[in-house]
């Protein structure tokens, strides 16, 4: 399947930021506040990228957020900045307590080595896109991501493995030898910045996302090792990765695609069936096998769409209905009756008496 590119280029950002897969999963919502700070550090309202509704002040600080929401978020970041590298800067502004309990694991452990492990072992609560593995090479511990589930594109590799780098030279306070850094993205015109950042060779169109460290470096002694409270925060972030839905939850998945796809019209078995990259016959099949059914589960996310974008009082009628994929308020306003059992108008005055 050809990376889809959920919004348009910008004439002031390069081609290769918008060459990207729709992905499934989900990232903490702490993300989504390193990125409304940051877009506060550099002058701009928050509000004008992330969603209208988010309150990042009372967000709760184990809440999820979109994968696919949060990188078009980035791109849509990248656009008011005017800023090609915004992956490589958004990175290093990354800490530990941005991860919340997990974070203070990573602190918390004897050596690099051990927080690495557990950046694998506990990478679902960072994203749950595809899975983190590692491998010994030639006397180097590689860190690497793949494709399996999709490309999230560049803005969001180069801060992740922007944000690995920062985490490693802060929690031992010193400058990490790297061996390899690579990206499955396509290259930038100008490899400086990212040379002068990672210090070793960085190559571009490779199969793999990938970080290659030195073995001896992974005994670096962290400076906040503190065993009592690696036990402690171990158990804390045990109990939330039990708490995270099924990686595989199909519904889930679907529901999500379905809103993506929306604004271009209502989506068909067919088309959320190519954005997972499955034939329209196993999609079914799975779906069946799981006793679900598509229509039920584009209903429920045409509905949450709808009322999130109602909540926002500055929308119309008509551009919900839009925003929605409908031409016309009129059946818009049909299609929500039908799903909530009273048309938008009344569901959102509704919302005044509350």
């Amino acid at each position: 399947m050809p990376p889809l590119s959920p919004l348009s280029s910008h004439p002031s950002l390069p081609a290769r930021l918008y060459e990207r897969d729709v992905v499934q999963g989900m990232v903490p919502l702490n993300l989504v506040r390193v990125l409304g700070e940051y877009l506060s550090s550099k002058g701009l309202d928050p509000h004008g990228v992330l969603p209208r509704d988010l309150d990042l002040g009372s967000a709760n600080p184990l809440g999820r957020f979109s994968a696919e929401a949060y990188c078009q978020l980035l791109i849509k970041a990248a656009e008011r900045l005017h800023d090609p590298l915004l992956g490589l800067h958004l990175g290093q502004t990354i800490q530990p307590a941005h991860l919340g309990a997990l974070g203070y694991v990573l602190l918390a452990c004897e050596n690099l080595g051990g927080a690495l492990q557990r950046i694998q072992r506990y990478h679902r609560l960072v994203h749950d896109i595809n899975p983190v593995q590692h491998r010994i090479e030639g006397g180097n511990l590689e860190l690497q991501w793949g494709i399996a589930h999709g490309k999230p594109g560049a803005l969001f590799d180069e801060s992740g493995i922007a944000g690995l780098v920062q985490f490693g030279r802060d929690v031992c306070a010193q400058q990490l030898p790297l061996v390899q850094v690579d990206f499955v993205n396509p290259p930038p015109s100008d490899l400086r910045p990212y040379l002068d950042y990672f210090g070793c060779p960085v190559r571009f169109n490779q199969p793999m996302t990938r970080l290659a460290i030195p073995l001896d470096s992974l005994m670096a002694p962290l400076r906040q090792a503190d065993p009592t409270l690696l036990k402690l925060m171990e158990e804390q972030v045990d109990a939330a990765m039990a708490q995270l839905p099924d990686a595989g939850d199909l519904g889930e998945v679907t529901r999500r695609v379905v809103a993506h796809l929306a604004p271009l019209g209502t989506p068909e078995l067919e088309q959320v069936a190519q954005a997972l990259r499955l034939s329209p016959r196993v999609f079914y099949r799975r779906l069946a096998e799981q006793g679900l059914n598509f229509r039920d589960l584009r209903e429920t996310a045409l509905q949450q769409v709808a009322e999130l974008h109602l909540r926002d009082p500055r929308l119309t009628l008509a551009e919900v209905g839009a925003l929605l994929g409908y031409s016309e308020q009129s059946a818009f306003s049909r299609a929500f009756k039908r799903w909530s059992g009273v048309p938008p108008l009344q569901w959102r005055q509704g919302l005044k008496d509350v």
